[in-house]
C-alpha cells in the first residue's frame, strides 16, 4: 500500500476548513492529545485514530462514535513506573501539573507506526 505522511505543527495555524480538510483526507490520524481531537467529526469512516499523552481521557475514543465511524481509536499513555515499556508502545512524561511534556523512543514511535500501517492494510 502506498502510505503518504502529512505532518502539521501547530493546527493553530490552520482556519477550521483546512483543519477539517486535513481530518477528512486521513486515513489515519497520529496526534498529541488535545482539543483539535474534536476535528475527527470531519473524519471519513474507517479512520484510524492514534491520541498520545502521559494521560489520555478523550471523547474520540468512546466506543458508540468509533461504532459510528467505523473507526479504530488507540491511546498510547504514560510508560509504566519502572520507565519499561512491557513490550507495549508507550511515553515518558516529565513535569508536574500543567506543565507535562513526554517523549517516545524511536524504536517505540516505528512500532506505533508499524501498527497504525498494518490496520490499514487489514
Amino acid at each position: 500500500q502506498n502510505v503518504k505522511f502529512v505532518t502539521v505543527k501547530d493546527f493553530d495555524e490552520l482556519t477550521v476548513a483546512q483543519q477539517a480538510r486535513k481530518f477528512n483526507e486521513a486515513d489515519a490520524i497520529i496526534m498529541a492529545h488535545g482539543p483539535h481531537m474534536a476535528n475527527a467529526i470531519f473524519a471519513v469512516d474507517g479512520t484510524s485514530f492514534v491520541e498520545v499523552g502521559c494521560r489520555v481521557e478523550s471523547l474520540v475514543g468512546n466506543p458508540r462514535f468509533m461504532k459510528l465511524m467505523d473507526g479504530e481509536y488507540r491511546a498510547v499513555e504514560k510508560c509504566s513506573d519502572d520507565g519499561g515499556e512491557d513490550g507495549n508502545v508507550c511515553v515518558v512524561c516529565k513535569g508536574k501539573g500543567d506543565d507535562v511534556n513526554f517523549t517516545m523512543t524511536p524504536k517505540a514511535f516505528e512500532r506505533l507506526i508499524d501498527d497504525v500501517v498494518a490496520t490499514l492494510q487489514a
